[in-house]
């Protein structure tokens, strides 16, 4: 059975993932996500009852943990100028549960952007590409990608990478999730022909150009947990375990050497523990390595007394000692304790978050990203998104503040 932290946790995640606001606007403007805490719940529940539970993987949704939140500071009231529009913010000591305003702590990695495209299509952001530059899908309507976009944030200006297809005969077809490797990126659609279920995984070249088909899966190989890329292949994991990859061009998909049993958390990163909810079938079950699979260096994860659900990526680890959410490293060390809500895998390694909460590991500094809109939502990356978004106004949101972590330095 899954505890009550765990379940919560899930809901809360994958609520969090939804596929977004025009969802939300349809709902009474449902807030936010991830917005993984988002509407992205209610499209994969949409397409699960027509297709099956293992035909949607809602990427990205992991376990709470426990622990306790920790009480509001002292608050005061204080404006931030900045080269976006000034804006009335409030400011509180920073803790582990409530951080400063990411525009003054951060303010290179927070900007304003549009939230549709040229042809007025929604666009739900993916990840950050560098420093200036976000990867996001532009959608005619909610749940069906129509275009993969970059947004410059210096420039202000968007560019199209490459149409989205939509094979025919495929039905509830939706886009779940995205890679790149800033060269190429990499992507999965899942959808239903005959009543049986279709994985497809496209790849672009990251400049420009027309998308192509790497591999179809039907059946039980079509649950797909996550997906990457290597620079010449599309690179994938199952739900059912091992990791496989296909050359852009000719060739036969095959199983990457030394992953048998392993899970793709981010190329070329692996473990032995699940990456989604599918791993609270078994709560408390700990990862034991972190496997770099371009050249098959293994390292063993060490477990203290007592912890439970622990996850790993080269550097850090989340996880809980009862009701106490915890993070180490990889070797056992730099254990700190931190209130409930973080999820388990760190974004680039570094960041942990919880709701509109970003605390970084490196330096032991929280931020927080305000949005006016009343929701927010982390990108529709495989990996963990480097991307926090949410509309700068209630209801009808032309414009998102976005959060790109890619832009934090690596000492601030």
């Amino acid at each position: 059975m899954r505890t009550e932290d765990q379940v919560s946790g899930a809901l809360r995640d994958a609520a969090d993932r939804a596929p977004e606001l025009d969802l939300l606007a349809g709902v009474g403007e449902r807030r936010r996500r991830r917005t993984r805490r988002r509407a992205q719940l209610l499209a994969a529940a949409a397409v699960v009852g027509v297709v099956s539970t293992s035909t949607v993987v809602a990427q990205g949704v992991f376990s709470s943990g426990g622990g306790e939140e920790a009480a509001a500071s002292p608050t005061t009231t204080t404006t931030v100028t900045k080269p976006h529009p000034t804006r009335t913010v409030t400011v509180r000591p920073t803790t582990p549960a409530k951080g400063i305003p990411a525009d003054k702590l951060w303010p290179q990695a927070v900007f304003q952007m549009p939230a549709k495209n040229a042809d007025g299509w929604r666009y739900r952001p993916i990840t950050g590409l560098n420093a200036t530059e976000v990867l996001l899908t532009a959608e005619p309507s909610s749940g069906k990608a129509g275009k993969i976009e970059v947004y410059d944030a210096k420039a202000g200006k968007s560019r199209v990478v490459t149409e989205i297809p939509r094979t025919r005969g495929l039905e509830q077809y939706f886009l779940q999730t995205a890679s790149t490797d800033g060269t190429n990126v990499v992507w999965f659609s899942s959808g239903s022909k005959g009543g049986n279920a279709v994985t497809e995984l496209w790849w672009a070249p990251l400049s420009g150009g027309k998308a192509k088909l790497a591999v179809t899966l039907t059946g039980g190989g079509a649950a797909v947990e996550a997906i990457g890329v290597d620079g010449e292949n599309v690179v994938w994991s199952p739900r059912k375990g091992g990791v496989y990859r296909k050359p852009f061009g000719n060739g036969a998909p095959n199983r990457v050497p030394k992953s048998d049993g392993l899970r793709l958390i981010s190329w070329p990163w692996a473990g032995d523990a699940s990456t989604d909810d599918e791993e609270f079938e078994t709560p408390g079950y700990n990862q034991s390595k972190v496997v770099n699979l371009a050249d098959g260096t293994e390292t063993k994860v060490v477990i203290k007394d007592g912890m439970k659900d622990l996850r790993c990526g080269p550097v850090w680890c989340r996880g809980r000692q009862g009701a106490t959410s915890v993070v180490q490293h990889v070797d056992g060390t730099g254990v700190k304790k931190l209130p409930k809500g973080f999820r388990m895998y760190a974004i680039l390694d570094r960041f942990l978050r919880s709701g509109d909460t970003v605390y970084d590991l490196n330096t032991g500094t929280s931020a927080r990203i305000e949005t006016p809109g009343g929701w927010n939502s982390d990108g529709a990356s495989s990996e963990p998104s480097s991307i926090i978004y949410g509309g700068t106004t209630k209801g009808k949101v032309d414009k998102y503040w976005v959060l790109n972590l890619a832009a934090v330095p690596p000492a601030q």
